[in-house]
């Protein structure tokens, strides 16, 4: 596969990283709250802190995000049933 074929393929799939990048961001504060009450530390709950573990994190979630949900996105349609 070819960089042009490839690039048009995850132009297909990229409706996919909107609604992916949202969901990721609910998903990572989730993880982050969770984490710091589960350290069960006072500092766990300081606002840089929290900053910290939830920048870092969705760093990670959105370059899955990116890189992988349109091509993802692209194998899980169905296709057409023309008879």
């Amino acid at each position: 596969m070819d960089l042009q074929q490839l690039v048009k393929l995850w132009q297909q799939g990229r409706a996919a990283i909107r609604v992916g990048l949202f969901c990721s961001f609910l998903t990572c504060l989730a993880g982050t709250l969770l984490n710091a009450f589960l350290d069960g530390q006072l500092y766990a709950f300081d606002p840089a802190g929290l900053m910290r573990r939830l920048i870092v994190g969705y760093a990670g979630s959105a370059t899955v995000v990116v890189a992988a949900f349109p091509f993802l996105a692209r194998s899980q349609q169905r296709p057409d049933d023309s008879t």
